[in-house]
């Protein structure tokens, strides 16, 4: 009897025992997984720590593509060739050629380019670094003030002569084409002398943020202009809706930026027009370049689109943004309100005026309609009492803030509508063959038709 309860008592030990052995063990094994998942998971994890590995080869694959393009563009001297550079990048594996300008030259540096989906830069010694990585010398940052935030588009570098507000902001695109900010002050729309009593509500209060733009830049506006749709046959927008629609992101981003570029020149081709049945070519705001003339304003439209780079919109500029051009010359102090919309000869290319012509570059024409009229402007004086056309930039006395030609030489067209009805195309800003007085920097033109394309009427666009 005593045998039979001690076997039985070893019995319940024995499983209870297993019992609590087998509660451990998965206690254990909970553990286990917990610090495996951990391993493995984890910000510090093997799979975290493998992901990060490959990014990195990655990003020092693309960093070597480049890097062996730009060593293979070293002439004989040990200087960097930016032709052979650029053919050298068009063939690199994996890149993103709207990255790469179409051409190369000293100011397009620190160049960025985009490999695998990595951006990539390329330094002026040649040096090559994945963005992120530190470099020995500081990037240029972008100027900023509480009233106004430039914005840089994807490809874009600064000028390195323009890189303040206060001497007017210069940047080049991947393109080569060079942009003049505009600042129009945030605080503009909570002043009460502007907004009459009440701030917009949001970037989208659009109807707001016009009427305290006109409020801001009352004194260039003249009565019966307006930025409204007349026909698809004024500036190429199928109906009213979308016109106003392009409208308003222009509002809405010149409010949540504080301003917007404009052409550093008035836009320029590579091969002189001498006709508005001239086909039209590629459109370029560089220096030393032949006016783009000859177009109607719906082609002036075409073109300015075409102008479009790193994510922003190339537009001929609306009514109000011209107005806000002059309230900026005249806020910085660069030009008074008479030399703006009284009298610009001191600054402007007119038929009233004289000055000297100095630059190799740059081209001057007396017959811009005759074929091969074009000359040299070296050591050549303008003479007062003549209408002398140029090319764009040719001289730095027509210039203010970085801005040249924006009085005279050609009218720009615009996006207006003109207070006469059947003549809706506006176009502003004078022109060679008027005396200063006549049509300053803010004179609007009084009404064009929608077919009108002459040798004085030219485009100045807008990007935002």
């Amino acid at each position: 009897m005593i045998g039979r309860m001690n076997l039985r008592n070893k019995t319940k030990a024995t499983k209870g025992i297993t019992l609590i052995a087998l509660v451990i063990t998965i206690i254990v094994l909970l553990i286990l997984a917990a610090v495996s998942i951990a391993t493995l998971t984890g910000e510090n994890g093997i799979l975290s720590k493998a992901n990060t590995a490959k990014i990195e080869t990655e990003k020092a694959g693309a960093k070597e593509k480049v890097q062996m393009a730009v060593m293979s563009s070293f002439d004989d001297r040990g200087k960097l060739d930016y032709t052979q550079l650029k053919t050298n990048l068009d063939k690199v594996e994996g890149i993103d050629k709207n990255t790469v300008p179409v051409e190369i030259e000293k100011d397009s540096f620190d160049l960025t380019v985009k490999v695998d989906g990595y951006n990539v830069i390329i330094k002026e010694n040649g040096e090559v670094i994945i963005q992120g990585e530190s470099i020995g010398e500081d990037k240029p940052t972008l100027p900023s003030t509480a009233d106004t935030t430039p914005y840089l588009p994807e490809g874009a570098t600064i000028d390195k002569e323009h890189d303040t507000l206060e001497d007017g902001f210069v940047i080049k695109d991947k393109n080569r084409n060079e942009w003049v900010w505009i600042e129009v002050p945030k605080s503009i729309y909570t002043n009460p002398n502007y907004n009459g009593g009440t701030a917009p509500s949001s970037s989208e209060d659009y109807t707001k943020i016009e009427s305290t733009m006109q409020a801001y830049a009352s004194a260039y506006r003249e009565t019966g202009y307006i930025d409204t749709f007349y026909s698809s046959a004024q500036h190429g927008f199928a109906n009213a809706t979308e016109y106003n629609n392009w409208k308003n992101s222009m509002l809405k981003s010149v409010y949540e930026n504080g301003g917007f570029y404009i052409g550093r020149y008035e836009v320029g081709t590579d091969t002189a027009r001498f006709a508005g049945g001239d086909a039209l070519t590629n459109p370029l705001i560089q220096r030393d370049k032949y006016p783009y003339n000859f177009v109607t304003c719906s082609q002036a439209q075409t073109l300015a689109k075409q102008l479009s780079t790193g994510g922003k919109t190339g537009s001929l500029m609306f009514g109000i943004q011209w107005d806000l051009v002059m309230k900026f010359l005249e806020e910085k102090g660069a030009k008074t309100q008479t030399e703006l919309k009284t009298n610009s000869s001191s600054w402007g290319n007119y038929y009233n005026v004289s000055f000297d012509i100095k630059r190799e570059q740059g081209l001057y024409t007396t017959s811009p309609t005759t074929s091969g009229s074009w000359n040299t402007t070296s050591n050549y004086t303008k003479p007062s009492s003549s209408d002398v056309l140029l090319t764009t930039g040719a001289v730095d006395r027509n210039s203010v803030l970085g801005i040249y030609d924006i009085a005279g030489n050609m009218y720009g067209w615009t996006l207006e509508k003109s207070a006469v009805t059947s003549r809706p195309c506006v176009c502003m800003g004078g022109r060679s063959g008027n005396p200063g007085f006549d049509t300053p920097a803010a004179y609007r033109s009084r009404g064009n038709v929608t077919s009108l394309a002459e040798e004085n009427v030219g485009i100045r666009p807008a990007l935002w």
